[in-house]
């Protein structure tokens, strides 16, 4: 979701962007004109990618939305997405958007050997096609024409644009300062508007963004609004490790050992019984690691 305008996309990459974003649309079932929000969980499950959550820190200034990685086995390649959770939620959808990306063009630090590289233009790719994923140009082009009866959003005020805004934030689930983008980069907006929105405080709980966005639907508003910071770990991840427990491959404490892993509980699942907790099941209670 970067601000920067200096790299910049040519024709052809936008196309080759907009095109693999419509072939993910059709791999997962959904229409351009139907959002994906939370559903985009679905879409990493059919692609067989495991979703790893937990809330990471900034560092020194930095905050890392999400990551990708593989691992080689006998069995075929694993890939795991990272999800930092201390982020906003609409700001974790969109990450996971950005990280499919790298999973469907096999790009970013994940997939090359020099891992302090971080090559600006492939990230603006990734950004691109986030955006396209969850806010396709057709979409986009049915709200504008819905909401303000014509096409031409420059001459709207700020005001009922960011009412605009407010409503596709709401029904499509990005970022605020993504769809701002959004609609510069699909030429509804110009420069000097683009600049005066995407400044604007869009979390302040008092703020006018935020009073747009909860007379929408106060319930969306929250949700896109909070840092979850959850911890957890794709279902299917949850369900081998019970069989494994079932079929009598690891033992009471590991089970209960793996389960805090992942912030859950064997009760959780029907199952009921003590276990005796030693000090490594402790440390990953308390820690969370």
């Amino acid at each position: 979701m970067s601000r920067d305008k200096t790299i910049r996309l040519d024709d052809r990459q936008i196309y080759e962007i907009k095109r693999l974003a419509v072939d993910t649309r059709h791999f997962l079932g959904v229409a351009h004109n139907v959002p994906i929000g939370n559903d985009i969980r679905l879409l990493l499950e059919k692609k067989d990618i495991i979703l790893c959550e937990y809330p990471y820190p900034d560092v020194q200034g930095t905050h890392t939305y999400g990551n990708i990685t593989w691992v080689k086995t006998e069995a075929g390649d694993i890939t795991f997405i990272g999800l930092n959770t201390s982020g906003y939620y609409d700001e974790q959808i969109f990450a996971l958007a950005h990280e499919l990306y790298h999973y469907n063009t096999r790009t970013g630090r994940a997939y090359t050997l020099d891992t302090d590289s971080e090559d600006k233009l492939l990230e603006k790719k990734a950004d691109r096609f986030a955006a396209e994923l969850l806010l396709p140009r057709d979409a986009l082009d049915d709200a504008v024409i819905a909401f303000f009866d014509n096409s031409d959003v420059r001459k709207e005020s700020d005001i009922r644009i960011l009412r605009f805004v407010a409503k596709l934030q709401c029904d499509w689930w990005l970022p605020f300062q993504s769809i701002v983008n959004r609609l510069l980069e699909e030429d509804k907006i110009d420069k000097k508007q683009f600049d005066r929105l995407y400044d604007l405080d869009c979390r302040s709980e008092d703020g006018q963004y935020r009073r747009l966005l909860r007379s929408n639907d106060a319930e969306i508003a929250e949700l896109l609004n909070k840092k979850t910071k959850t911890v957890g770990i794709s279902g299917k991840v949850i369900e081998t490790t019970i069989n494994n427990y079932e079929d009598g491959y690891i033992d009471d404490d590991e089970f209960y050992k793996l389960m805090s892993l992942f912030g859950k509980k064997p009760q959780d699942y029907g199952f009921d019984f003590l276990v005796e907790i030693d000090d490594d099941i402790k440390f990953v209670i308390e820690r969370g690691v």
